[in-house]
């Protein structure tokens, strides 16, 4: 097949998505396809050479670097050359236009299938808040929460509301960002530290949500072709699963399968497949909990591109099964272009 690789982007997760990315290129092109890897951040010149990809690295990207990109340069990638013969699009971009339906309907529009859910679903996913009335609407435990815009960021009364309602024990974060970008968690929390919090999540999206910390363990499930796979604990050494812990070798512990009573890990998986139902995925994703110390779970949020390196947290449940990381690649491919994308439950 020729298969082009989506990798990099605008977001601030690009260069993790340049290390999923090249891990799939790298284990496609090994299973004898033909594979373009592809940047969309630098439009019609979207594609990189074998060197380009060998140099990335997990560092976090610059807000300079950022800026100097162009939503305009996605759409000139999708209509460039580079996509005229390809069979399917592997999609490894995470984050603002790569996970959120911008790129999934430029690729509808074009007639490209790609890997993973269609744009609604991407587009449900990636709003924190959107996906937890989801979850309500299933009864699927998800914890209390409040958003912020700019204009109540700095608002006494919505300050004091927010912790009458959800405690001092909260987590702030964008409402659409991932690997914990700008991600605050506060104990005993007041009115100045709550509104530092939020502004820094505004800083990296027009809403930020603020939900009840939930204490106990952090799990993942991914979901594959309707089924969850065996769970994952993810275990940090010291502090939360914070963007350090999650991309410094050795700074956290993951089990799998997570050691959990059988009745808890069932019920755990069968709320992530309600979780990754209800929101309307197609062929995978991670759906992310916590669970209390007196075993109640609590869904956090679902990833429809999830990290995808080799040693990433869904190959890492595959493998636990028995699919080897190229396997899983190709049985995405699979389950995306013969998968139709449902709608959301209603």
């Amino acid at each position: 097949m020729n298969i082009a690789v989506l990798l990099g982007g605008m977001s601030p997760e690009r260069n993790i998505s340049l290390l999923s990315g090249r891990a799939v290129v790298r284990a496609l092109s090994a299973k004898g396809h033909r594979v373009t890897a592809v940047d969309p951040a630098r439009g019609a010149n979207c594609v990189l050479t074998t060197a380009e990809l060998d140099a990335a690295r997990p560092e976090p990207v610059s807000n300079e670097l950022l800026a100097s990109f162009s939503p305009r340069n996605l759409v000139d990638c999708i209509m460039s050359d580079a996509l005229t013969c390809v069979d399917v699009v592997f999609l490894a971009l995470h984050g603002r236009y790569g996970e959120d339906g911008y790129v999934q309907s430029l690729l509808d529009l074009r007639g490209i299938p790609y890997t993973g859910s269609g744009m609604l679903a991407s587009a449900i996913a990636i709003d924190k808040a959107a996906t937890k009335v989801m979850f309500e609407a299933v009864q699927v435990p998800t914890p209390p929460w409040v958003t912020f815009t700019e204009t109540t960021a700095n608002d006494e009364a919505a300050l004091e509301q927010c912790l009458h309602h959800l405690g001092t024990s909260i987590v702030i974060k964008p409402n659409d960002q991932g690997s914990t970008v700008g991600m605050t968690i506060l104990h005993d929390a007041t009115d100045a530290t709550l509104s530092k919090a939020v502004n820094d999540a505004l800083a990296f999206s027009s809403l930020a949500l603020v939900e009840t910390y939930v204490p106990g363990r952090e799990l993942t499930v991914a979901v594959l072709g309707g089924e969850a796979l065996p769970i994952i604990e993810i275990a940090p050494k010291e502090g939360y699963y914070d963007y350090e812990n999650k991309y410094t070798k050795g700074r956290t512990e993951y089990h799998c399968p997570a050691d959990l009573p059988d009745y808890v890990a069932h019920h755990v998986q069968s709320l992530a497949v309600m979780a990754h139902e209800v929101v309307g995925c197609r062929a995978y994703s991670r759906v992310d909990f916590r669970l209390t110390p007196e075993m109640e779970p609590w869904c956090l949020e679902v990833n429809t591109i999830p990290g995808f390196t080799e040693t990433s947290l869904v190959p890492m449940a595959a493998a636990q099964c028995g699919i080897a990381f190229d396997e899983l690649c190709e049985t995405l491919i699979e389950l995306s272009v013969k998968g139709s994308s449902p709608s959301p439950a209603s």
